[in-house]
């Protein structure tokens, strides 16, 4: 099934998350025994300039991989804001119908719900319409002179994913611009499809373009930077203007540093980019799996995203931290701080597992769980979709 390919990518990435546990405690880092954290579960939650809030209630649900999951078991889950991959089978065919999607949103619990899909803009997807197989050898890597020329190596993590150098018009093509018949892009067909936005992935592939380490440095940080900032604002224009989804939202996922200038400043390009979007979601921040994340890091980040929060933007935390077999008693801990930290910060969690599938409808409530994941329902929260006033 066209789906499973989403599921290796997702396994995929789990993988390297337990490898690199393990090259810590090689070098002999103190880990715990996967429930236990490092840091004080007491200690203050850190952020730096984050503009702490509530953030808005309900909660958020994130599945990658929907083929399993009814379109009724959607709509009944109790979460404010859903980002759900926009087909079944990966490609046109299994997309969910517009009838679907007004289900979904329209479905019991905490009044609408916020639905936006998943579309990867910095790499393709081998079982996407788009995707000619014509285009890669036997190896699986692109041909030259026959693929085109924004396709770029394949992504070892990741199988059947290509980093593409999204800046290529041809690319940009591909993603939006043609409204109707057989090469109407993903970018039209979700709008079709009445999703209330979009969950851009790997914003963060300027980096790959622009990173010696990585081999391709084709482009400066700046220029990279540049490129893709002007394409996420592109994606917005299309969708708001030229096919008149007035209130259509645009969440990029993770790439919160691009932000920045080179300098580790802002600039006229942060500007534009943070009035162009209306959240962001991120991972990992701080959890790599069971395993806490390095506190720089987190802190690094948590301030980065104070960016976001300081201007209105809504904030979606994704941490991998639970337990196959979750329990309160495996994943309890990691799943306090998880909430603590992030609510603390105005962000809004989702507690995953760990294997990073993204494949159900992962709730716990009660008992010994410090939160509910849906949390309960706010009252004020009924009612429409959380459109966003901050561009």
């Amino acid at each position: 099934m066209q789906s499973s390919i989403h599921a290796i990518r997702r396994i995929s990435r789990a993988t390297l998350v337990a490898l690199a546990g393990a090259l810590l405690s090689a070098g002999g880092c103190p880990q715990g025994d996967g429930n236990s954290m490092d840091t004080d579960p007491n200690a203050a939650p850190t952020g730096g300039a984050v503009a702490p809030g509530p953030g808005e209630p309900g909660g958020f649900l994130y599945v990658l991989q929907p083929d399993a999951i009814a379109a009724q078991a959607l709509a009944d889950a109790r979460f404010k804001w859903l980002v759900l991959e926009p087909s079944r089978t990966g490609n046109a065919a299994g997309e969910f119908t517009s009838d679907e999607i007004t289900a979904i949103r329209n479905g019991a619990g905490c009044g609408q719900k916020t639905v936006l899909a998943y579309l990867s803009i910095g790499e393709a997807e081998n079982y996407r319409d788009y995707w000619n197989a014509g285009w890669v050898n036997a190896a699986g890597e692109p041909i030259a002179d026959v693929a085109p020329s924004w396709l770029g190596p394949s992504n070892p993590r990741w199988g059947g994913n290509y980093k593409v150098r999204y800046w290529d018009p041809d690319w940009q093509a591909v993603m939006l611009g043609t409204a109707a018949g057989p090469d109407k892009t993903p970018l039209d067909r979700i709008i079709d499809a009445g999703f209330d936005g979009v969950y851009l992935d790997i914003v963060d592939g300027y980096e790959f373009w622009s990173d010696p380490a990585e081999g391709y440095a084709e482009l400066s940080r700046a220029d990279a930077r540049r490129r893709m900032i002007e394409f996420v604002i592109a994606i917005g224009e299309y969708a708001r203007t030229t096919r008149g989804a007035d209130d259509f939202l645009v969440f990029p996922q993770n790439a919160e540093g691009i932000v920045h200038d080179d300098a580790g400043g802002l600039d006229d390009l942060s500007t534009a980019y943070l009035s162009a979007i209306d959240g962001i979601g991120v991972e990992d921040l701080f959890y790599a799996g069971t395993s806490p994340q390095a506190q720089a890091d987190v802190t690094r980040r948590v301030a980065a995203l104070g960016e976001y929060r300081s201007r209105g933007k809504t904030v979606l935390v994704t941490d991998y931290v639970l337990r196959a077999s979750y329990t309160a008693a495996n994943s309890g801990a990691r799943v306090e701080d998880l909430y603590r930290r992030s609510l603390d910060a105005g962000f809004i969690p989702y507690a995953a597992v760990a294997d990073a599938a993204l494949n159900g409808i992962v709730t716990f409530s009660g008992g010994d769980w410090s939160h509910d994941q849906p949390p309960a329902c706010d009252e004020a929260a009924k009612g429409s979709p959380a459109r966003l006033l901050s561009r």
